[in-house]
């Protein structure tokens, strides 16, 4: 992970009234990298109204520090709030995405294909993860110098300055900035969220803590989340498959460094388990399995309930240490094994959450990525997958058949390669606008 920048470039030869270079980085990936016809003349930054952007960033600044990214097409709804290309005002802005993930701040810049009929062109194709401080500090360098009272820009300086101050004021504001970061969690600009469901949403975090919440919120997003997160707690509770991780107390607390993708830390939580229960690096059959995890064997293999919830949790049992009640969404054995190990690791992440949801793809949080990578690395350690491949050129056949031997779905094997440079992964310059939901959470689950 590398420090985010947002720069004015030549801004002392430009008037205040005047468009002016604007920069933006993270680290030497510079997203605004264009060509501006019609020399074709490269550059690194946008010609732009500096206050446009202000207030954009102004405008959508919760959603963009809190609300998630889902895998697959964004609605037009979402783009407004988190892709640049949306402020418009007849300037050319680059296609960048920007979105919260916790402490980190997530951003994705697709070029223009060549041919493109415009003034500029740009070039960058990139999806990189930045320290939530570091994209909040630069953001308010920003806001300072564009709304300076004699060095910045833009005839309506005063409404900026309004609109910063006020800004200002709720997030320092702690409840003001829980209902605001809820709202942006929702899907909702400031004022505009339903005001039952963030109440419900506080109430909960209350109970169960803000950040477990905010996971169940982007597993089930909209105006009803909280509902379905009270149901999910009572179907956990009354039928959740009872599970004792004791040997959580044996385990360090987990080291998550942010510069690092969730995988790095998951893969050595997975180690630390394996070297506790003894277990070293054969595969874990069923019966070694359930041991582990404090189950009886046959829960591999219980049929679920006609209906299925929206996504998997884990709720610790009142007054029982490390016992926990999961309740499970797969149907198959293989899917049951890596929910319950999704669920040992949702513990070691949060261990002082009494919850914690076990989402399906479409949340893409450092906290399910943590989740399913941990699943992956225990069930399938990537020294004893690779002895088994016996190459670092496998086949499909050659995937299936791993996954057949570690008992867990080709996908896993699969991602552990991606992860390990073994495969490619997707490259966001051979998605089509659409973005392909399963190339988009390899590129999301390696960075």
């Amino acid at each position: 992970m590398t420090g985010f920048s947002i720069d004015l470039c030549d801004a002392d030869q430009a008037g205040p009234e005047d468009p002016c270079g604007i920069r933006i980085a993270a680290g030497d990936t510079v997203f605004t990298r264009l060509l501006r016809e019609p020399a074709n003349r490269p550059d690194d930054s946008v010609i732009a109204p500096p206050a446009q952007l202000a207030f954009w960033l102004c405008d959508n600044w919760w959603r963009l520090r809190w609300e998630g990214i889902c895998a697959g097409r964004q609605t037009a709804e979402w783009r407004l709030a988190h892709d640049l290309s949306s402020i418009g005002g007849g300037y050319a802005w680059p296609r960048l995405a920007v979105w919260g993930d916790l402490d980190r701040i997530g951003l994705m810049s697709r070029s223009d294909p060549v041919g493109v009929v415009g003034p500029v062109r740009y070039l960058i194709d990139a999806l990189r993860f930045v320290d939530a401080r570091d994209f909040e500090m630069a953001v308010d360098r920003y806001l300072d110098r564009v709304s300076d009272n004699e060095h910045g820009f833009g005839s309506d300086r005063d409404a900026l300055r309004s609109l910063i101050g006020t800004l200002r004021e709720e997030r320092e504001d702690s409840e003001i900035a829980i209902w605001r970061r809820l709202e942006a969690r929702l899907g909702y600009d400031p004022d505009m969220g339903p005001e039952a469901a963030i109440v419900e949403a506080g109430d909960l975090a209350s109970r169960f803590g803000l950040e477990s919440v905010e996971e169940a919120i982007a597993a089930s997003p909209g105006a009803d989340a909280s509902h379905t997160l009270a149901c999910e707690l009572e179907m956990a509770d009354k039928a959740g498959q009872k599970c004792d991780f004791s040997l959580v107390s044996e385990i360090g607390e987990i080291q998550r460094n942010p510069s690092e993708p969730p995988w790095v830390a998951a893969e050595k939580a997975a180690e630390q388990v394996r070297s506790v229960a003894g277990i070293g690096s054969e595969r874990l059959l069923n019966k070694r399995l359930a041991k582990l995890l404090g189950v009886q064997p046959t829960v591999f293999s219980l049929p679920t309930s006609s209906g299925q919830p929206p996504y998997g949790l884990r709720l610790r049992v009142s007054g029982s240490g490390e016992r926990q009640a999961v309740s499970l969404r797969s149907r198959r054995p293989q899917g049951r094994r890596f929910e319950l190990c999704r669920a040992l690791g949702d513990t070691l992440w949060a261990r002082n959450d009494a919850m914690g949801p076990l989402a399906t793809n479409t949340s893409n949080t450092a906290r399910q990525r943590f989740q399913r990578a941990f699943a992956q690395s225990l069930l399938c350690p990537f020294e004893a997958l690779r002895n088994f491949l016996g190459s670092d050129s496998p086949e499909d056949e050659d995937i299936a058949a791993a996954a057949g031997h570690f008992h867990v779905d080709p996908s896993v094997v699969r991602s552990l390669l991606i992860n390990k440079n073994v495969i490619e992964r997707a490259s966001l310059s051979r998605l089509d606008a659409s973005l392909d939901q399963a190339s988009f959470l390899e590129m999301l689950d390696a960075a």
